[in-house]
């Protein structure tokens, strides 16, 4: 299968494909409240179906979900895009610090992740460019939201949402059932 950047052109055609997400959840210490810095380098393929890999030669970075946490991750050279996800109801934020892109999934309904997220925000360096709630994509069915945003072109950043019908809440693959350009 092809690697590409996940950008909504690219992702578009792929409505009834399976979605896989080849990224585990890395164990943390449950006494750590902090938000953490848990990112991957990834390579997003398609050509039949669309699986998003941990890959250390990766043309972008996915930000971990974990829950009950918030984390981030930034961008690195070179990184045409960044993901995160599964998203049924958490936060996704964009913000810079230091002069770096950096993207986060603030868990919810986790009080602690909040409290983490509002901490590393209104430290020093930090600005929030854009915050919102990614809600759960389909009422009636499991469902997961994956977002994927397209750096490669700098004067015309674009965020690209992969709705998926997943086996069970918090599931990491399953059939897309819908595309959406974002930005």
């Amino acid at each position: 299968m092809p690697n590409i950047t996940p950008t909504y052109g690219a992702l578009s055609g792929t409505l009834g494909q399976q979605f896989t997400l080849g990224i585990g959840t890395p164990v943390v210490s449950s006494s750590s409240a902090d938000c953490l810095e848990v990112s991957r380098k990834a390579n997003v393929s398609t050509g039949g179906a669309v699986s998003v890999s941990e890959v250390s030669g990766g043309t972008g970075v996915w930000v971990l979900y974990i829950p009950d946490r918030a984390t981030y991750g930034f961008a690195v050279g070179g990184s045409g895009w960044m993901g995160t996800g599964p998203f049924s109801g958490c936060h996704i934020a964009f913000f810079t610090k230091n002069g770096r892109v950096g993207m986060a999934h603030i868990a919810k309904p986790s009080s602690a992740a909040e409290a983490a997220w509002n901490t590393f925000r209104t430290a020093g360096g930090v600005t929030v460019l854009n915050e919102w709630k990614v809600p759960l994509p389909d009422m009636t069915k499991f469902s997961a939201s994956y977002l994927f945003l397209d750096l490669s072109d700098p004067t015309s950043v674009g965020l690209a949402q992969v709705d998926v019908h997943v086996r069970g809440m918090g599931g990491s693959d399953g059939s897309i059932f819908s595309v959406k350009k974002v930005v």
